[in-house]
């Protein structure tokens, strides 16, 4: 039958009249069993439907009986398992306030490790703020000391007033300073009364005052008379008049009076020296003409 079905098309195919196409006995086993194959699931088939629909039919049958077996599989939940569950839960809880109480404890860690970081930079600044004072204290004793040293150089070397305590005075705004190739010539000029220079202003000790200004006197007149002789070599007025001035600058570097009172101080003494080698000359005069009256010559 299923050969001649038209709407199969195997009537070629299963057992052709052809005697050359005859299948072999291999070909018709493996057909055999594949045949009885199908015939197999088909009976499966089958008979899990019948026996679905006879389960139907007694659940339909007895519905009670069907919802008392489920409940009978169903068995009340057990007191052990409710406990394990309570327990379950109030460990979960107690994990939960460990973790709370623990992430609690590092930030307390945290913001104590954050203050001792904080005063441990602070200290580290407090430490270098003081080195730097230190520090800044000490160059200001260097430049102190650097300064004081600069005021006790050679008195030749820097144009400042030296007195009688060896102490710098600052030069007044109103005194006329030089230029340092001016203060050099007038440096080599006045070498020669380098002594008288130093003596100017500090007398020697255990003088009386008047001994005291004789001897600044007598030092001015040598320093004067140099710087007159130094004078001569010029024939220009304006450089007599502009050299005098120079040198007498320079001398009033050693001395705390500017360098007009000093000159005028050296005329007055000029002057006085005058005087009294016109009052020696007269008294020597006077002593000849005594003798003379007294030892009259003979006329011969």
């Amino acid at each position: 039958m299923i050969k001649m079905d038209p709407d199969l098309s195997l009537t070629q195919k299963i057992l052709p009249d052809d005697p050359d196409k005859k299948p072999q006995a291999k070909q018709l086993q493996t057909r055999a069993d594949y045949l009885i194959k199908l015939l197999n699931k088909d009976l499966a088939r089958k008979e899990a439907q019948r026996i679905t629909g006879a389960d139907e039919i007694v659940s339909v049958k007895h519905p009670h009986k069907k919802i008392k077996a489920e409940n009978e599989e169903k068995p009340e939940p057990d007191i052990g398992i409710k406990k394990e569950a309570e327990e379950k839960r109030e460990t979960k809880e107690k994990e939960n306030k460990r973790d709370l109480k623990r992430e609690k404890k590092e930030k307390e860690n945290k913001k104590e490790l954050k203050n001792i970081k904080e005063k441990r930079e602070n200290k580290v600044k407090e430490s270098t703020q003081k080195e730097k004072e230190v520090k800044e204290e000490k160059v200001n004793e260097i430049k102190s000391e650097n300064k004081e040293k600069n005021k006790k150089v050679s008195l030749l070397d820097i144009p400042v007033h030296i007195t009688a305590t060896s102490e710098p005075i600052p030069i007044s705004e109103e005194s006329e300073e030089l230029d340092q190739k001016t203060f050099s010539v007038c440096k080599e000029r006045m070498r020669p009364v380098k002594a008288a220079l130093k003596q100017l202003d500090r007398p020697e000790k255990g003088l009386s005052e008047r001994e005291q200004l004789e001897h600044t006197r007598q030092c001015l007149i040598k320093i004067g008379d140099h710087i007159t002789e130094c004078l001569k070599e010029y024939t220009n007025p304006e450089q007599i008049k502009q050299w005098r001035k120079n040198l007498w600058i320079f001398v009033s570097k050693f001395t705390e009076f500017d360098a007009r009172k000093l000159h005028k101080l050296y005329k007055h003494a000029i002057k006085k020296r005058q005087e009294s080698q016109q009052h020696s000359d007269q008294n020597i005069s006077s002593n000849v003409n005594t003798h003379v009256i007294r030892n009259p010559g003979k006329k011969s």
